[in-house]
């Protein structure tokens, strides 16, 4: 994914010394509560007026997510690279059907625009700074994923939630994706199809690709590049790789899926294991891949362990979340072709009730989607691998699963109902509607780059009570 650059704001560096990156507002002792702009909002029928700031690769895909939307419009988009900007306001006018002023100045959009809200798809450096400055000023925020490159500044990031009252929604768009609810609340909780679940399996895996390149003809100068912190264009365009301004592929990738073990769960981890390394990119500072396994304590005192792989050198069955229980094992990604519930054959309960009549509530007949490595199974016909030549099962395999699907379908982009989720929040003026809250975002963050931790200093994680804390 080409990285999605920002406007720095020539006030930046002023904001960060003037005021403290990691400073309570008013020394938090005052008990600062602003008055949101999105109580203005919730005026019958008025169109929300949205700045999107960082037009690169994540900024084109929230604003093509917005298309369709009812009730808001982009009014002001910023981004420091010309070429970026240009791009992202072309498309507004063809495809949104509007006009928005481009700004090359963070600091001066926000001064001169009468904005409702902002979307922040930046470099994760600038979540924390950015999203504090935008609250401060009353509006509310949908802030990228990952939540920040750094514990400090995530924390600093509940602490302006707090401070404010505003609405802030984190990009973890998977706790809005219909599939992923109704996997979550009708399977794995509710009729709880799965049983008891011990194991969880995700992973995200690329194919190796080298550097982003850029236009040589839209070159930065050396002094703009300099002044918010770039040593090159290679550097800014490939920011994700480099420790200052990302949190690498176990931040850009693994987060999204990471945070589907909490969401699950509904809890947090209490250890982590990780491995990993700079084994391939010698010029990125990140590491390339990483395993990482959490132990998780669940409500009724069971444990579950989750492992967790991204890797940069494969493209090996791309990305999915496997939540393995003793009845069965659900399957399922953002890409619509992971969506099966397969029943172990042990469980004699007939299932039939479950994908009956024109609309199934919970799950449908095998056969409807197959993609990549779940494919269709070939027809079992005897003897069978899993039996011996008298049709004995061997006891080191098991029967196949059946095989079902989910029922539920996503036609259109994946940012989609987590941005009108949030849209939704800031005309209530209701924080507490939002899909990922500021609490959540922050337990998956600090969880996320314990996996970088963990791999620097060899040594297994303990998390505390206090870690997950703001």
């Amino acid at each position: 994914m080409a990285a999605a650059q920002d406007a720095a704001g020539s006030g930046l560096g002023r904001f960060l010394n003037r005021r403290g990156f990691l400073r309570n507002s008013v020394a938090a002792g005052a008990g600062l509560m602003l008055t949101s702009k999105s109580a203005i909002a919730q005026q019958a029928g008025r169109t929300l007026k949205v700045g999107m700031v960082g037009c690169g690769a994540q900024g084109r895909a929230l604003q093509n997510a917005c298309v369709g939307l009812d009730g808001m419009q982009f009014t002001a988009v910023c981004d420091i690279w010309p070429h970026n900007l240009r791009q992202v306001h072309q498309r507004i006018e063809r495809i949104n059907r509007h006009d928005a002023t481009p700004y090359e100045d963070y600091e001066e959009m926000l001064d001169k625009e009468d904005l409702d809200a902002v979307l922040l798809p930046t470099p994760d450096h600038l979540h924390a700074p950015y999203t504090r400055m935008a609250l401060e000023k009353g509006l509310a925020v949908y802030c990228e994923k990952m939540m920040s490159n750094t514990i400090e500044g995530a924390r600093d990031m509940v602490k302006a939630q707090r401070e404010t009252g505003g609405i802030l929604q984190i990009g973890h768009q998977r706790r809005s994706n219909p599939r992923y609810l109704h996997a979550r609340d009708q399977v794995f909780y509710g009729n709880e199809l799965l049983g008891r679940v011990t194991h969880v399996n995700a992973q995200w895996n690329r194919a190796v690709a080298g550097m982003i390149g850029y236009p040589q003809n839209a070159v930065l100068d050396a002094a703009t590049l300099q002044k918010h912190g770039y040593e090159s264009m290679e550097q800014f365009m490939n920011w994700r790789w480099f420790k200052k301004f990302g949190g690498g592929p176990i931040s850009d990738l693994g987060a999204h899926q990471i945070d589907m073990f909490n969401w699950f769960f509904k809890t947090t981890p209490k250890s982590l294991i990780a491995s990993g390394g700079v084994d391939y990119y010698d010029s990125y500072e990140h590491n390339d891949n990483v395993m990482a396994i959490y132990e998780y304590e669940l409500a009724d005192g069971n444990i579950a362990r989750a492992y967790y792989q991204v890797l940069t050198t494969t493209s090996s069955q791309g990305f999915y979340e496997k939540f393995m229980g003793e009845d069965a094992a659900l399957v399922i990604s953002e890409s619509p072709g992971y969506n099966q519930v397969w029943r172990e054959a042990r469980v004699q309960e007939s299932w039939d009730h479950l994908t009956q009549g024109d609309s199934p509530t919970l799950l449908r007949p095998a056969g409807t989607i197959h993609h990549k490595f779940w494919q269709q199974p070939r027809p079992w016909t005897q003897p069978t691998p899993w039996l011996d030549t008298q049709g004995v099962i061997d006891v080191r395999e098991s029967e196949p699963p059946g095989h079902f699907e989910l029922p539920v379908s996503m036609n259109v982009p994946y940012h989609q109902p987590h941005l009108q989720n949030f849209f939704e929040a800031v005309r209530k003026n209701d924080p507490s509607s939002l899909n990922c809250t500021v609490q959540q975002a922050f337990e998956c963050c600090v969880i996320t780059l314990a996996c970088n931790e963990a791999i620097e200093t060899g040594r297994k994680i303990e998390f505390t009570k206090e870690d997950f804390t703001a």
